[in-house]
């Protein structure tokens, strides 16, 4: 286990989960926006956006488990310690995590006064304010503690489209009050609720752009765009085979003050260009109450906790063109938590731990694309646009064919809505059994019985400006339009078949008069059929054949149900060689929950994943406890790994009806990941006035198995649906990492307290796509928070000048066609602070 102290934070100002992971090792913080970030642990963890499935790493904060990652997504503040733990866990109590834990302690109530502020003024506009006080309001009765955090400034890129915005803009305030009740000398009480309001930030869009391989590198024959759906055929030209220039930019956005140098000018200009500007906003809460009881030589315990989290997501698609509109993901999410411990207290053969734990959550999760005025001739392929403007007769059908691309999406909106529901129950129990005063065993067991719902549905919630252009339904989803002709190859492609009502023609004709003029008879069907021309009726056709692509699949509510019951086991014996060196050697099993989950409107559950962990240790002292030293070995199988993989498509394989499988990318099992590798946590305080930690980690984390790998971008050419990864390493997992960290504290002048302090956290080079694209892959990197200052010596008043990512490392992967830059680059700062 490695420990952090919040004294530790404080010094560089440790705000957040990729400050404070930065602090301990082999535990990385996988940068994404509020909700799709995610903690990995040993190279295990790494996934975004699936609510529907538990966190491999577990995150704990004052005792109460959270259920999603993204509930710590948020500035830490007033905090006490920070403890990360690894391996699968469970058997201590509160939510079970197959790959481990990181536990945040704030600062608890006491009945000694106290009053902490620090203010930070930074570059940006960085105004970083907090505060706490506290103490007691009835002597040996209530205590109290109020903390807040003001977390404001813009972000390092901004946007171009309006300059007032920024990305990763800060826009945090979030409130904590604690009480602590003491009515009896054995029994307490702590009552906590903490608040973070509404608030908007920019994050999603942070995406630099660059021209993708014209031709597959491994296929230098074909081509990457065949159709024309990339951004350079659209923004610049489009290519033959040979070569040469076939399309310009497309005319619907030439001369509109946005050009292909401009959407791939991200980097070099240090800032993006969208029209978009909502953003993302957030808004997390929770209260808990805490009660202990000494009693009969045991310690009997209750928490009791609920929290709400939102997010709301509007993003772009990277363009200042309306095309986009009102897209986005959204979460809605509460849970509640009770837990039950008894302990004994120490000192006898046998120490133990036992209790209940209890958890029920809700989520509804939302799914929104919009599009705008511009949607049309942005996501129409080469062939439909030439034939709804590039090539369309000049005067009517031009005129027809530029409204059917813009009426084609504009105002559409559509969306997917998940509802999760979890029900689990747990029993755990720990026992150290103490053979003699050197050797103890310690063993646990957990038992989880979990119900686990999901609900899917999607569709259309507005039609837009062309709702005559529907198709008849998407699957069983009934949309009103019309039956035409849909094969593109058809010679009669758009015109009306034999299977429409009279208000199917009619809506047919309806649409020939409003594009093209054609009179309407008493006949219903006789315009559209009569009263245009092939072309036109094409014409017709690609538009709707554009509106339903874009809409893609829809249906009607469909659900998952998954029950299991899971267990989570660990043995450990120690031996303590002398009062220096103690030993040890731990097996540690753990069986993640699956989850119910439905892919493409079919249900499709994911198996649980069961992980078993060996590990060998040394926790030493030396030099009279001035240097403690720890190291571990340890491996780590994982079965059924949880991740997206490559899964049969069952109703789009149904379609085929002509023994086609086809293959979607979805939540799934990988079939066996082995972990291995060496860790080191030590302390150094051999040199006076100097604090040293060191802690660092080799690790190979690989797919032994994985023959169902979605195919990276640059081999998309190849025919089979998937790849084959097993011997690869994991996304994300670095081989070598180590943090350094020092602080250097010094009397000055009698009264005053001169100190310095850094940390440094170095990764080797990893790869940072989940589908192992080459494109993917990134260099090593280090980055360095660094502090100065002089403090009084009764710690009123400090000032400090602060640095972080002190030398700029801003190492990335170059993408197939885009990367998302590392979103905090060197930030420069002046904190005051101190006591009261």
């Amino acid at each position: 286990m490695s420990v952090v102290t919040g004294k530790e934070l404080d010094r560089e100002l440790a705000l957040d989960l990729g400050a404070i992971t930065r602090r301990a090792s082999n535990v990385q913080f996988n940068q994404n926006n509020t909700r799709g970030a995610s903690l990995s642990i040993r190279g295990v963890g790494k996934r975004s956006f699936t609510e529907t499935q538990d966190p491999s790493v577990g995150i704990t904060v004052d005792g109460v488990s959270y259920g999603l990652s993204q509930l710590a997504n948020f500035s830490f503040y007033d905090v006490d310690s920070v403890e990360v733990t690894r391996g699968p866990r469970g058997t201590e109590g509160g939510l079970s995590a197959s790959a481990g834990k990181v536990v945040v302690n704030s600062k608890a109530p006491t009945f000694t006064p106290t009053a902490e502020y620090s203010a930070t003024y930074g570059e940006r506009e960085a105004l970083i304010l907090k505060g706490a006080m506290g103490g007691g309001v009835i002597d040996d009765l209530l205590a109290w503690r109020g903390s807040f955090i003001v977390d404001k400034g813009r972000g390092f890129y901004e946007n171009n489209y309006d300059s007032n915005y920024s990305l990763y803009n800060k826009d945090r305030l979030s409130s904590r009050v604690q009480l602590l009740f003491t009515p009896t000398s054995n029994l307490t009480a702590k009552v906590s609720a903490d608040f973070e309001p509404k608030q908007p930030q920019l994050q999603n869009g942070l995406t630099f752009y660059h021209a993708q391989p014209t031709f597959y590198p491994n296929a230098p024959t074909i081509r990457t765009d065949t159709n024309g759906n990339q951004a350079q055929s659209k923004l610049n030209n489009f290519y033959n085979a040979d070569g040469t220039i076939k399309y310009g930019p497309r005319p619907s956005f030439v001369g509109r003050g946005f050009t292909w140098n401009d959407y791939i000018g991200g980097e070099q200009r240090n800032s993006v260009w969208f029209n978009e500007n909502k953003g993302q906003t957030v808004s997390n809460q929770g209260a808990s109450v805490q009660v202990d009881w000494d009693v009969s030589e045991h310690i009997l315990s209750s928490n009791t906790a609920v929290r709400e989290y939102s997010f709301d997501a509007h993003n772009d698609e990277g363009t200042p063109f309306d095309i986009s509109a009102d897209g986005g993901g959204g979460v809605n999410y509460t849970q509640f938590t009770q837990e039950f411990k008894i302990k004994n207290k120490p000192g006898g053969f046998v120490d133990y731990r036992a209790g209940l734990f209890g958890m029920k959550t809700h989520d509804d999760i939302d799914s929104k694309a919009g599009w705008g005025s511009d949607a049309g001739a942005w996501f129409a392929n080469n062939a439909q646009y030439d034939a709804l403007y590039r090539n369309a007769a000049p005067g009517l059908n031009k005129s027809a064919g530029d409204r059917l691309l813009r009426d084609s999406l504009e105002e559409a909106r559509r969306k997917g809505v998940t509802e999760v529901n979890t029900l689990s129950g747990s029993i755990f129990a720990e026992t150290d059994l103490h053979f003699t005063d050197a050797l103890t065993l310690t063993t646990g067991v957990r038992v989880t019985k979990e119900n686990r719902k999901t609900e899917d549905n999607i569709n259309i919630t507005s039609n837009g400006r062309g709702q005559a252009l529907n198709p008849v339904k998407v699957r069983d989803v009934q949309l009103g339009g019309f039956n035409s002709v849909t094969s593109t190859t058809a010679a009669n492609y758009g015109a009306l078949t034999g299977t429409n009502s009279v208000e199917q023609l009619k809506l047919a004709d309806s649409v020939a008069n409003e594009y093209f003029g054609a009179a309407i008879t008493a006949t219903p069907g006789q315009a559209y059929t009569n009263g245009l021309t092939d072309d036109q009726k094409k014409m017709v056709g690609h538009a709707k054949t554009l509106r339903q692509t874009q809409f893609g699949q829809l249906y009607k509510p469909v659900s998952s149900d998954y029950d299991d019951i899971l267990t989570t086991a660990q043995f450990t014996p120690s031996y303590k060689i002398n009062d220096n060196i103690n030993t040890y050697i731990s097996w540690q099993y753990g069986e993640k929950s699956g989850s119910a989950l439905n892919v493409n409107g079919v249900s499709r559950n994911v198996k649980p994943e069961i992980t078993n962990a060996a590990e060998i240790g040394f926790k030493t002292f030396w030099l009279d406890k001035s240097i403690i030293f720890n190291i571990d070995a340890f491996v780590m199988d994982v079965k059924d790994y949880q991740q997206t993989v490559q899964v049969v498509d069952q109703y789009a394989t149904s379609l085929r009806s002509d023994g086609t499988t086809v293959y979607a990318a979805a939540q799934g099992n990988v079939n066996k990941v082995r972990v291995h590798g060496v860790e080191l946590d030590s302390v150094y305080n051999i040199i006076p006035n100097l604090s040293m930690r060191l802690s660092g980690a080799y690790n190979i984390a690989q797919y032994i198995d994985y023959k169902n790998a979605g195919k990276p971008d640059e081999l998309q050419y190849l025919a089979a649906s998937f790849v084959d990864y097993s011997g690869l390493t994991l996304p994300g997992a670095n081989k070598w990492s180590f943090v350094v960290g020092a602080e250097y504290t010094r009397p000055v002048f009698d009264k005053f307290n001169f100190h310095t302090s850094f940390n440094t956290n170095f990764q080797s080079g990893y790869n940072n796509s989940d589908t192992l694209s080459v494109y993917g892959n990134t260099d090593s990197r280090s980055l360095t928070d660094f502090a100065i200052g002089v403090g009084t010596k009764n710690n009123m008043l400090d000032v400090s000048f602060i640095a972080k990512n002190l030398f700029n490392n801003n190492e990335h992967e170059d993408g197939w066609n885009s990367y998302a830059p590392n979103p905090y680059p060197a930030w420069f700062g002046v904190q005051l602070s101190g006591k009261i």
